[in-house]
C-alpha cells in the first residue's frame, strides 16, 4: 500500500515537470505573428522557427533518454524546467532574428532533457496501468503545452513585450520544488554496464526494431501534421481577422483536445491487445477535420482544427506505450524515438514544408500533409504481420 502511494506521488511529480517544462516549450507558438510582423519574416523563416524549437528539444531526446537510462533521472526533470524557464522566457525582448534563435535552441536543448525520464516514469511507476500513466504524464505536459502560448500572449497583451522575463518565475519554482521532493532510484554507471549496452545492440532482434520503425513513421506522421497545424494556422485564422488573444484561446483547445485524446487512447491501451489500431484510428480520423479547415466558414474551421488536434495528438501517449511494450528493459531510450527523434526529423523536414508553403500556400502544403498522414496509416497495417520473438 505505501509502495503504490509513493508510486502515485512519483508519477504526479513527473507529471508536474512535464507541464511546467511543456510551458515553454509552446512559447514560440504563441509569439509567431508577433516575430513575423518585428522582423518581416517569410513563411520560410516562420518554418524556421518551429524547426528549430523541435530539433533542439527532440532530436536530442534519444542521447538524453540513454543518459536518463544510465543515471539518475531526478537530475534531468529538475535541469529541465529551471534551464527552459530562463532562456525562453528571455527570448521575446531579443533585439534580432539569430538571436532568438539562439535562445530559442538553449531553451528548448534543456526541454529534451526532461522528456525521457518523465515518459518513462509511466513505465517505471505506473504498475499494471502503465498506458493510464503514460497518457496522464503526457496530458499534464499537453496540458502545459496548450497553457504557454496563451500564457506568454496575456503577459505581452497585458504588460508589453519587455516583461516576458516574469515568465520564468513557475519554472524556477518547478525546479526548486522537484529538487527537494522527486525521488527516483539512483542508477550505477560503469565501464562494464557500457559494454553490455553494446553487446546488446549487436545481439537485438530485428524484428523488435522492425516495430519501433513502423511506430517511429507513425509517429513523425503525426509530428508533421501537428507541426504544420501550429505553425501555419496561427497565420491564417489571425490572417481572416481572428485577435491574437483569441488565437491563444484556440491554441489552447487545440491542444488540450489532444491530451484529452490521448487520456482516452491511454486508457483504452491497457484493455486492447492490438493497441496500433488505435494509432492507426488516430491518424486517419484526424485528416478529414484539417481537410474541412480550409473549406468551411464562421467558427466551423476552428472547430475542425481543435479535432484534428483530439485526433491527432490523442495517439502520442500510445505511441509510447507501444515502444515501450518492444523495448521494456530501455524505456527511456524507447520513449525518446517515438517522442523525441519524431518530432526532432519532423521538425528538419519542416524547414522544407516552409519553403513549399511560400511556393504554394498554405492550404495546398497542409492537403499534400493530410495525404501523408492517411498513407501511413494505411502503411501501420504491416505492422500486425511482423513476428513477435518470445524472450528466452
Amino acid at each position: 500500500m505505501k509502495s503504490s502511494r509513493k508510486n502515485k506521488t512519483q508519477i504526479a511529480l513527473a507529471m508536474a515537470g512535464h507541464m511546467t517544462t511543456d510551458l515553454y516549450a509552446s512559447f514560440i507558438v504563441g509569439i509567431i505573428p508577433i516575430l513575423a510582423v518585428k522582423f518581416n519574416l517569410s513563411l520560410f523563416l516562420v518554418g524556421l522557427l518551429t524547426s528549430i524549437t523541435g530539433i533542439s528539444n527532440s532530436l536530442t531526446q534519444p542521447v538524453f533518454g540513454y543518459l536518463a537510462d544510465r543515471y539518475n533521472p531526478k537530475y534531468f526533470l529538475v535541469l529541465g524546467p529551471l534551464l527552459s524557464a530562463i532562456f525562453i522566457s528571455v527570448m521575446p525582448v531579443m533585439p534580432t532574428y539569430p538571436l532568438v534563435i539562439v535562445f530559442l535552441f538553449i531553451g528548448n536543448l534543456s526541454i529534451s532533457l526532461m522528456h525521457p525520464p518523465a515518459a518513462a516514469a509511466g513505465g517505471q511507476f505506473g504498475g499494471r496501468m502503465k498506458g493510464f500513466s503514460n497518457s496522464l504524464i503526457s496530458f499534464a505536459g499537453t496540458f502545459g503545452y496548450a497553457m504557454g502560448s496563451f500564457f506568454i500572449i496575456l503577459i505581452i497583451e497585458k504588460l508589453g513585450i519587455n516583461f516576458s522575463p516574469i515568465a520564468m518565475i513557475p519554472g524556477i519554482i518547478a525546479a526548486i520544488f522537484l529538487f527537494k521532493f522527486l525521488n527516483f532510484p539512483e542508477k550505477k554507471s560503469s565501464a562494464v554496464q557500457a559494454k553490455k549496452i553494446f553487446r546488446k545492440i549487436r545481439t537485438i532482434d530485428k524484428y523488435k526494431v522492425i516495430r519501433l520503425a513502423f511506430v517511429f513513421s507513425a509517429s513523425y506522421s503525426r509530428d508533421i501534421f501537428w507541426l504544420a497545424l501550429l505553425t501555419f494556422m496561427p497565420l491564417y485564422f489571425t490572417g481572416a481577422g481572428i485577435r491574437l488573444i483569441d488565437m491563444g484561446t484556440i491554441l489552447i483547445l487545440f491542444t488540450l483536445a489532444g491530451g484529452i485524446g490521448g487520456l482516452i487512447s491511454g486508457y483504452f491501451s491497457d484493455k486492447i491487445k492490438n493497441k496500433i489500431i488505435i494509432i492507426q484510428l488516430g491518424l486517419l480520423f484526424s485528416s478529414p477535420f484539417a481537410f474541412y479547415i480550409f473549406r468551411t466558414s464562421g467558427a466551423v474551421p476552428v472547430l475542425m482544427f481543435i479535432c484534428a488536434g483530439f485526433f491527432s495528438i490523442g495517439t502520442l501517449p500510445l505511441c509510447i506505450r507501444v515502444s515501450q511494450d518492444i523495448f521494456p528493459a530501455n524505456m527511456g531510450l524507447a520513449s525518446s524515438m517515438v517522442m523525441g527523434l519524431s518530432v526532432g526529423t519532423a521538425s528538419i523536414t519542416m524547414i522544407f514544408i516552409g519553403k513549399v508553403a511560400d511556393n504554394i500556400g498554405i492550404q495546398q502544403t497542409v492537403f499534400y500533409i493530410i495525404i501523408l498522414n492517411l498513407v501511413l496509416s494505411l502503411l501501420l497495417t504491416v505492422y500486425y504481420f511482423i513476428p513477435i520473438r518470445k524472450e528466452a
